[in-house]
């Protein structure tokens, strides 16, 4: 019977650097496993854990807990579902429970990992599950108003980086003449001083 399970990763800043909270039993960026619970929605169950490892409740405001990818691990036969808890700065760490030892690893630099058009990678390691929930939520501050509302400042500058790039080919060019029609399958972005250079899309 296939089971279902949640991995964490809950991130926090400090100093304007991701960190990962981790159990120092299980280390190396490793999630939080969570059971899943039968007509309970994840969300909840991810939320009810933070509160309890926290030991109070989450600061929903400024708290994102959002799904970020799903797999199928077919050595255990689970189906886990990745979600990415993104913790204010500060605020928690003084009122973290006194029998649970966290401890706040560096996340580094870490990119994702990438399969063909039909399969997903023979092979993901933690750090690309990560890499690809921290793609994902700089994909989501694009156009995601909670997402911006609630993401703090620090973090503009770490997911810059991880923003989706446009499709097509860019390039420079020379303006065209107002009297020019741009070649078809070429569209201009004209700049207001005729000296400057546009970029041409080409899809």
């Amino acid at each position: 019977m296939t089971h279902i399970w949640y991995e964490v990763f809950p991130v926090t800043l400090v100093d304007k650097h991701p960190m990962l909270l981790q159990d120092p039993a299980h280390l190396n960026l490793s999630p939080w496993m969570l059971p899943h619970r039968p007509t309970i929605h994840p969300n909840t169950v991810v939320i009810e854990y933070l509160n309890t490892i926290l030991g109070q409740p989450v600061r929903n405001e400024k708290t994102i807990v959002h799904s970020t990818s799903w797999r199928y691990d077919t050595g255990h036969d689970w189906m886990l579902l990745t979600y990415l808890a993104i913790l204010p700065q500060r605020g928690w760490q003084a009122r973290l429970q006194p029998d649970r030892q966290i401890m706040l690893a560096p996340i580094g630099e870490i990119a994702a990992r990438f399969g063909d058009q039909l399969f997903p990678p023979e092979q993901i390691e933690r750090q690309h599950v990560l890499a690809h929930a921290l793609d994902h939520l700089a994909s989501l501050n694009t156009y995601d108003p909670s997402i911006q509302t609630t993401l703090e400042t620090d973090w503009q500058a770490i997911l810059r980086s991880r923003q989706p790039k446009p499709a097509g080919c860019l390039q420079r060019s020379p303006v065209f003449p107002a009297q020019s029609i741009p070649h078809a399958g070429v569209s201009v972005l004209h700049a207001e001083n005729a000296q400057a250079s546009v970029l041409v899309a080409r899809t």
